[in-house]
């Protein structure tokens, strides 16, 4: 599965509206068609041209997966463009669909290979074919892609969900929420103690300091915290707390993080300042 970062796409703004069935009669799932043992799938609104995909050929979809209420995917916060290229060898049962469509799939879990996906359990994947392009024309799309473009598209995506505009600082780092602190700034040599919650813009949490007992380090040595969590402790008192969006030049990087964080990926943190001593 590979993830396009071309332009920001506005189809998944044309009202595009998913109805999950509930469990039932004969059928399981009423409404919903069996496109092979195990996965069913409603079709919502057909496209025009009829196009269907080659074996070599790719889907760009607009993709939406919830497991019951947690949403644990969304193309819209993973690429600027909002969509995602999958190879038509690899999406056997969207062959059902054709260029245009939108459906829902409910198929097990384990059938799907996305960070925080679950092994286990029924998962809702809503999807809109918005093309199907060549090999040729996929790599093309991404031998122009700007990551750091990207990822500012995709924060002021969530940022206009979110109803609010913020201004980023110089290095990208946007202040959602604060409370000032009435204690110490923390200088150099201070241990510090912190608490923090990291989640991605779909709200996935990848960090709790909570259930591992807190953080505390010293402060001024390199490496204890990433970036964007220094920079912005560096400008607490004892008892402030911020929440923040940290692009990945301030986070994790092009590389990510140990499976848990995608590379090139924006994150939110909450952060305590707790005491410094």
């Amino acid at each position: 599965m590979r993830s396009s970062c071309t332009a920001c796409i506005s189809i998944f703004c044309l009202s595009l509206v998913f109805f999950f069935a509930s469990c039932g009669d004969d059928s399981k799932y009423p409404g919903y068609t069996e496109a092979e043992p195990g996965i069913f799938y409603k079709l919502h609104y057909p496209g025009e041209s009829g196009k269907k995909a080659g074996e070599e050929d790719y889907y760009e979809v607009i993709m939406l997966n919830k497991y019951g209420d947690e949403i644990i995917f969304d193309s819209q916060l993973e690429s600027a463009s909002g969509t995602l290229f999958m190879q038509s060898s690899a999406s056997r049962y969207f062959s059902v669909l054709s260029e245009g469509d939108s459906a829902t799939f409910i198929l097990p879990g384990g059938d799907l290979m996305l960070p925080g996906m679950p092994d286990t359990g029924t998962i809702e994947m809503n999807i809109k074919i918005v093309a199907i392009l060549t090999a040729d024309e996929v790599a093309d799309r991404e031998s122009t892609q700007d990551p750091d473009a990207g990822e500012t598209m995709i924060i002021q995506r969530y940022l206009s969900r979110k109803g609010v505009v913020y201004a980023p600082d110089s290095l990208g780092a946007i202040i959602l929420e604060s409370k000032p602190g009435t204690g110490a700034k923390p200088g150099k040599g201070d241990t510090v103690d912190v608490k923090i919650h990291g989640e991605l813009l779909n709200g996935r949490v990848f960090d709790d300091s909570e259930s591992y007992g807190g953080l505390s380090f010293t402060w001024g040595e390199e490496g204890q915290v990433i970036p964007g969590i220094k920079r912005v402790l560096a400008g607490m008192q004892e008892g402030g707390t911020a929440k923040i969006i940290l692009p990945s030049r301030l986070a994790f990087g092009p590389g990510g993080s140990s499976g848990i964080v995608p590379p090139h990926t924006p994150v939110i943190y909450t952060v305590e300042l707790v005491h410094t001593r």
